[in-house]
């Protein structure tokens, strides 16, 4: 499989800050960090450990939508559960139905859900993950017996000025890094965009993700920094899952070699499509078609915007 994500999907009952609540929809952040990429291609696969009631909860809409379901590896009686609460003032508080042992407990666990069957020729390997020593470990093996680019995405808990120098050793084994403007500003202790892309770049490896929110994204790749506004085609359903497609997306752009304007443009046009959806979005060939031509006019419009200021500037 091309492109491996690991993780796990969850069922999210979302309220949003107006009192509308979606129900039981699939969800998770590995999950949505899959469609980031099966957005655009269908050789990526999750790799994670489920509940045995996975079908009674996502069934429906992971035949609809063409899951893999070959790196589901069932390790408990029950799937997660999770209600998510957004605040008026940005931000959620969540609930985990079996608790937050349970929910941790079915995260990728690389040698019990088998993940070496399916990086074996991999190009790259996407994962969402706080503070996990033995998890690192094994993937850091992997990577350096198969040889696939390794994209993190970092979890809010662990981006804390407390453990800044084990992010920067785990750093060394990484090809590309997402973090969001909270989180940055926190861990480096800066307080602007400017600051926190001198902090970023100072990592210096080959691909960083900056996400701002609603404004859009940084991509800061082999030095060079670059800002894509968001697309904002679609009117917003549900901001669930943004940061995470968005980041797979950028991750699997570059790996396909993109250049740094079409990564931005894969990751923003990524994160408008699953605005559109409750949860996890659908991939109907239709979107798929659109979204391709949207990354090509959206790559032509910032290029365009790019050569006016560099123009500019002579």
């Amino acid at each position: 499989m091309k492109y491996v994500v690991a993780g796990n999907a969850v069922s999210d009952c979302i309220t949003l800050p107006d009192g509308t609540c979606t129900g039981f929809v699939p969800g998770g952040a590995t999950l949505f960090a899959l469609l980031g990429i099966q957005l655009w291609t269908d050789e990526v696969i999750l790799c994670g450990g489920f509940g045995a009631d996975y079908k009674e909860k996502l069934g429906d809409w992971l035949e609809r939508n063409g899951i893999d379901q070959r790196g589901f590896n069932v390790r408990d009686e029950n799937n997660p559960l999770n209600y998510m609460y957004y605040r008026d003032e940005g931000g959620w508080d969540s609930e985990t139905v079996y608790g937050k042992d349970h929910f941790d407990r079915l995260d990728c666990n690389p040698e019990e859900d088998h993940l070496e069957e399916f990086v074996r020729d991999a190009k790259g390997l996407a994962v969402f993950r706080g503070r996990d020593p033995e998890f690192y470990r094994e993937v850091f093996q992997l990577r350096e017996k198969y040889l696939f680019k390794l994209g993190w995405e970092i979890k809010g808990d662990f981006a804390v000025p407390e453990y800044i120098d084990e992010i920067k050793a785990l750093l060394a084994n990484v090809d590309s890094f997402s973090i969001n403007q909270p989180e940055t500003y926190r861990l480096f202790g800066v307080d602007s965009d400017e600051k926190a892309l001198d902090a970023l770049k100072k990592l210096r490896l080959p691909l960083v993700i900056y996400r701002v929110g609603k404004k859009g994204i940084y991509i800061i790749k082999d030095g060079e920094s670059f800002f894509a506004p968001a697309f904002t085609k679609y009117p917003v359903k549900d901001v669930t899952g943004c940061g995470n497609s968005s980041t797979s997306a950028a991750f699997y752009a570059w790996c396909e070699g993109k250049r740094i304007e079409e990564i931005a443009a894969y990751a923003n046009v990524t994160a408008a499509h699953n605005l559109r959806y409750y949860g996890a979005m659908e991939l109907t060939e239709e979107d798929k078609t659109a979204a391709r031509e949207e990354v090509r006019q959206m790559t032509e419009e910032l290029l365009s915007t790019k050569q006016s200021l560099t123009n500019g500037a002579g």
